[in-house]
């Protein structure tokens, strides 16, 4: 007994763009909160810095890649960087604020580190949900 299956070139490159927007909307997902989860945790003075972020989403022939960038310069000084590595006591504006909570459900109090605490904690919610996605797409394929 033999069975022969073709599938055509068009339907398979159908069903491969339709995984790809899928996993390109995931990782928009999880870019998406850490900007968010970020915002919150930044510290608080006038409110420039949770504003100051650049999201960018970017679908290469192979990958998806998301960056998530923060960026106040004053002159010379970069502010956001300044906020982001450095140790220094908290204002009475940053204190008041509650901090951010991440796909996961972890909390994330405002200070240093405030894109980096986020990603590391959420990394593997992150990778979790782009996995189901996937899976999604996969299965409705």
């Amino acid at each position: 007994m033999k069975i022969q299956v073709k599938i055509y070139d068009q339907v398979l490159k159908r069903v491969n763009k339709d995984i790809r927007n899928q996993l390109k909307q995931a990782v928009h997902d999880c870019a998406d909160d850490l900007v968010r989860t970020s915002s919150e945790t930044a510290p608080h003075d006038k409110g420039i810095l949770e504003k100051s972020y650049a999201k960018e989403v970017i679908a290469a022939s192979n990958q998806v890649t998301a960056k998530v960038d923060y960026s106040v310069k004053e002159g010379g000084f970069n502010y956001a960087l300044a906020m982001h590595e450095t140790n220094y006591r908290l204002g009475p504006g940053s204190l008041a604020k509650p901090g951010g909570y991440g796909m996961s459900g972890k909390h994330y109090p405002v200070g240093n580190q405030f894109l980096t605490r986020p990603l590391e904690g959420e990394a593997q919610t992150y990778e979790d949900h782009i996995e189901r996605e996937l899976h999604k797409a996969l299965k409705g394929a």
